[in-house]
């Protein structure tokens, strides 16, 4: 019969001579041809139970090895996988078409192993033929695609909050500010303090060159200070709005998106700001606002005159005019025992260090923090300022609880067999009522009023356990 009248496939994409070409192969030829048309083949029954299997990788081996042979390909796959299994073998048994099915493993050393299978029954025997091919490096490389595109959200998520935190801080400060971009000298943005100082609305002031914002007499001065910026060679000068009045304006050179952009900051020259103001003090405040760790400043009254934007972040502030004139007690988490604690202790001794404490913030979030206060005079009147460390009092608290505990522990345990149970029990609440008391009296830097007052306990009740204690 000529070749070419010769079809052994069932459809246009089997062989179209195959009975005459693969008719006469031997049967290692048969094998060596089928263990090499994948990287792991599987010969099983009709009832799906592996007979053989061949490898075409040392790592495959050494991954799964021969201990498959002789159970069913179904208890060798993730439970997830048993359906998709039994489909392939059932689609080869009845000698239907057999869609390529992703199938996952556990490896010797307890590893995802992902297999891409097809199946075919082996001519008119009853065996299937099961081809995978391993996917585990698409599998990975899929992996780091999607955790890139995870990464990259992550950070473009990250940088609209920034983007939201600048323009937020930006239009809501009460400093009037211009930025510019330094190429061309034209108006980038502007917050509302600048505009109502200038007297224009964003869309007059919009695309403008900041030059044209001053009297033409300061353009000369003008131009030095804003090259001066662009050389990192920070001045201030004094011009004249357009139509206005004098005031004094100072630089600072940032770089965004691959641009050179100037943040002008515009003083006005009133009353109150002292012409002796120190450029040093103005670089202090900038540090201090700058600095990673919160920072606040009360009056006598304990209100808040000033907070930086560490302490913004740490109580979920839209800004620092969210805390400005709320008492500091709004964020402590027990105010009437630790914020009367700390202050009695400032007015005491003018400076604490290191002083444990919970505060809570505006989102209802508890932080354990360490808080140094000190106290000062200006204008006759007491200032306070406290620096905030978050996360390191957590460590001490945990410390002292584990301790704490840890002493407790051995003490009703040396009970047991010393005593019946009812005087264990007895015993017992003596235990961690000392305990409760010597821990109030700590937290409460030996004040036996606040202590009491944290205990709920009256005065006279608190002095007779405590003397009970010492006894």
């Amino acid at each position: 019969m000529p070749l070419e009248n010769t079809m052994s496939g069932t459809t246009a994409l089997s062989f179209a001579h195959g009975d005459q070409i693969f008719g006469k192969l031997a049967a290692r030829q048969t094998a060596r041809l089928i263990a090499n048309a994948s990287d792991l083949t599987l010969i099983t029954d009709f009832h799906g139970t592996i007979k053989d299997i061949a490898f075409q990788s040392d790592g495959l081996h050494s991954a799964v090895g021969r201990d498959w042979v002789g159970k069913k390909f179904v208890e060798v796959v993730t439970s997830e996988c048993v359906d998709k299994a039994e489909e392939i073998l059932g689609a080869a048994r009845d000698d239907r078409e057999v869609l390529p099915r992703e199938i996952n493993h556990l490896t010797k050393s307890g590893d995802n192993l992902p297999v891409r299978y097809s199946a075919a029954r082996l001519g008119d025997s009853e065996l299937i033929a099961v081809f995978g091919r391993d996917i585990s490096t698409i599998s990975d490389l899929q992996q780091k695609l999607m955790n890139s595109q995870l990464a990259v959200e992550r950070e473009f998520t990250q940088l609209r909050g920034a983007e939201s935190h600048y323009r937020m801080i930006f239009q809501l400060s009460d400093t009037p500010q211009i930025v510019v971009d330094a190429e061309t000298l034209k108006v980038h943005d502007i917050n509302e303090a600048a505009t109502r100082l200038l007297g224009q609305s964003n869309q007059q002031i919009g695309d403008m060159k900041v030059l044209n914002l001053f009297e033409s007499s300061d353009t000369e001065a003008l131009h030095k200070l804003l090259r001066a910026a662009i050389d990192d060679q920070s001045n201030d000068v004094t011009a004249t709005i357009r139509g206005g009045e004098p005031i004094t304006i100072s630089t600072a050179l940032f770089r965004q998106s691959q641009q050179n952009y100037l943040l002008l900051r515009l003083m006005p020259q009133a009353a109150e700001l002292s012409s002796s103001f120190n450029p040093t003090d103005r670089q202090v405040l900038e540090i201090v606002n700058r600095m990673p760790d919160a920072f606040v400043v009360t009056d006598s009254e304990r209100r808040v005159l000033a907070a930086n934007s560490a302490f913004v972040e740490l109580m979920n502030l839209s800004g620092p005019n969210d805390a400005v004139g709320l008492p500091i007690d709004t964020w402590f988490d027990r105010p009437r025992v630790d914020c009367a604690v700390l202050m009695a202790n400032i007015k005491e001794h003018r400076i604490v260090r290191r002083f444990a404490t919970v505060l809570r913030s505006n989102f209802d979030q508890t932080e354990n923090v360490e808080i140094s206060a000190i106290q000062i005079q200006h204008l006759n009147e007491p200032v306070y300022g406290f620096a905030i460390w978050a996360e390191s009092a957590a460590n001490a608290a945990l410390e002292r609880e584990n301790r704490s505990a840890t002493q407790t522990d051995d003490q009703i345990t040396r009970l047991v067999g010393q005593m019946p149970l009812r005087d264990i029990v007895r015993e017992t609440t003596d235990i961690i009522e000392k305990l409760c008391i010597e821990t109030a009296l700590e937290l409460t830097k030996q004040n036996r009023a606040m202590a009491a007052q944290m205990l709920g306990l009256s005065r006279q009740s608190f002095y007779s356990k405590l003397g009970k204690k010492q006894a």
